[in-house]
């Protein structure tokens, strides 16, 4: 017999005993994305300190205490890293323009400002520049209680700011 035959047949013999295998196409996704490495935080915790309050100063709508500092610190920043930004959050009070107090005391929230006053309430932002001959970063603040409605009374002042901190 005719090898030519033979190949033929032995072919249509494989594709009948084979069942046909399907084609099918397939998609990689791949995702990702370069970011700054971030700096070291130096300042892991900030407590400040409004000291005692006195009622009878804090009366009228709109009345303040005295602003106290706090600085952020970021050092080791990579070379390349050219801002940080700080979003600030937190229990908002009722006007969401200040934090809510979670003491004892009624009627007073506690306002978060950078160093020229101007505010930062819950969900806000600030960027500073990376110095690039140390390499570090700094955020001067200041937080003083604040009364929105008047008449506060008595107790503790208490309220937590989270920072949490993006790099470019």
């Amino acid at each position: 017999m005719n090898t030519s035959k033979l190949g033929a047949i032995a072919g249509w013999l494989l594709m009948m005993v084979l069942p046909m295998a399907d084609a099918a196409d397939v998609n990689i996704t791949i995702n990702g994305k370069v970011v700054a490495k971030p700096c070291t935080v130096s300042t892991t915790s900030a407590t400040v300190n409004l000291g005692d309050l006195y009622t009878f100063n804090l009366v009228a709508p709109g009345a303040y205490s005295p602003w106290q500092s706090v600085n952020l610190s970021l050092t080791n920043c990579p070379v390349g890293t050219s801002k940080v930004t700080a979003t600030f959050t937190g229990t908002a009070d009722s006007s969401l323009n200040y934090y809510a107090n979670q003491g004892a005391a009624g009627n007073i929230a506690l306002q978060l400002a950078d160093s020229g006053g101007g505010n930062l309430p819950s969900g806000s932002t600030k960027i500073v520049t990376v110095n690039d001959a140390s390499l570090a970063a700094s955020f001067v603040l200041q937080v003083r209680a604040i009364t929105p409605s008047g008449n506060v009374t008595q107790g503790t002042i208490q309220s937590l700011i989270n920072v949490t901190y993006t790099y470019s």
